[in-house]
């Protein structure tokens, strides 16, 4: 299934909301999903830059 692979896996742990969801939010967090324009085909998470998600597709 290659639409389910992350597209900028050595920042997958830092900055992709599929794992910031499992963090503790804190307003810097916050602001990657204020305004939301991307949304990720796979977790569903929406967020203002498309860098921050897996697999992401235009809102």
């Amino acid at each position: 299934m290659a639409d389910k692979d992350c597209i900028n896996p050595e920042e997958h742990c830092a900055l992709h909301a599929c794992q910031l969801t499992y963090k503790e939010r804190n307003p810097e967090i916050e602001k990657l999903f204020e305004d939301p324009r991307y949304v990720c085909a796979n977790c569903g998470a929406r967020t203002h830059l498309d860098e921050n998600l897996c697999n992401p597709r235009p809102l």
